[in-house]
């Protein structure tokens, strides 16, 4: 799993004696919420999620941590890597012992009844609960929460850090749809003014954000597209959200191409787009492109087929 950042203190120098505890936690979004324990008493959000027990494999330790934290019940073939946080630093119970924690953070989907939680002692006191909430007030309740416990303090600041790297991996990927069409050429003049728009429209609303900085000073479409296919995290994707702007920018290119050189273009788009969505209605429909005309029998049974998948989201 590839590491997102560090945390480390540098505080205990001189100690001999090191205590680990790994962690699996859960990165849960439905529509615009994720999915976070509230501690109604500290005023603080966490992932859920927790410590993995001697010889427990990950994922395992995901799915019972947040079923206790919260009550959710994770899909474990849903489970996808998103990144790992190593922390650091003296520990605030043990003399002459360093603390180190990395904590390995996965993008998962839940089902939709809740299990009654199983919250231990500590978690009863700070008076947990589950909480779907936005990103942006999450963000905000951290930052500004302020403990005399700095040890715990470090945690939340890392939820924090963890949450803002994932508001704007969701705020990069409004943008994919462009980069994926811009990247196979289709009618990328007309994509590339659209994506214009787009992207003035996030510069005004996240002005000090780096990647509308550095997306601004590149002009050529396809630096443009692979700039974005490479900064962008595929867990994460909303296939509802990245298809109702794939498919009204399809609509577009449809209206002005032969039908028999956009269908082998459709084909082309499939094979490009990650396996998290590529299996997904409508973009299944994307790969019967391969010979439609001869497949399906007339250029009328064709075009009832690509525009039933254009029409997906009316």
């Amino acid at each position: 799993m590839k590491q997102l950042f560090e945390i480390d203190l540098h505080d205990y120098d001189g100690c001999t004696k090191k205590f680990s505890r790994p962690s699996a936690r859960a990165i849960i979004i439905q529509k615009d919420r994720i999915a976070l324990v509230y501690s109604r008493r500290d005023k603080y959000y966490k992932f859920p999620g927790g410590g993995i027990h001697s010889g427990e494999d990950k994922k395992a330790a995901l799915i019972r941590e947040a079923k206790e934290e919260t009550g959710l019940v994770v899909i474990p073939e849903s489970i996808a890597e998103f990144g790992s946080v190593m922390r650091r630093q003296k520990s605030n119970i043990s003399a002459d012992t360093v603390f180190e924690q990395e904590n390995f953070y996965y993008v998962c989907r839940v089902k939709d009844t809740i299990a009654e939680q199983n919250l231990d002692d500590y978690e009863r006191e700070a008076e947990f609960t589950l909480r779907y909430v936005s990103i942006d007030e999450a963000i905000a309740a951290n930052e500004t929460y302020i403990t005399d416990d700095f040890f715990d303090e470090i945690m939340i600041k890392r939820e924090a850090k963890v949450l803002r790297l994932i508001r704007g991996q969701l705020i990069m990927q409004e943008l994919l749809p462009y980069a994926y069409l811009m990247d196979l050429g289709l009618d990328a003049d007309s994509v590339y003014l659209k994506y214009g728009v787009k992207l003035d429209g996030l510069l005004e609303k996240y002005p000090d954000d780096r990647n509308w900085q550095e997306l601004e000073y590149i002009s050529g479409v396809g630096q443009t597209a692979e700039y974005i296919l490479e900064h962008t995290d595929f867990p994460l994707i909303n296939p509802d959200c990245f298809g109702r702007t794939l498919m009204s920018l399809l609509t577009m290119i449809y209206e002005s191409m032969d039908i028999s050189v956009f269908a082998k273009r459709m084909y082309e788009l499939w094979q490009r787009l990650p396996e998290s969505i590529c299996r997904n209605e409508p973009f299944l429909t994307l790969n019967y492109g391969g010979d439609p005309l001869l497949g399906y029998g007339d250029e009328r049974q064709t075009r009832q087929l690509y525009e039933k998948m254009l029409g997906y989201y009316m």
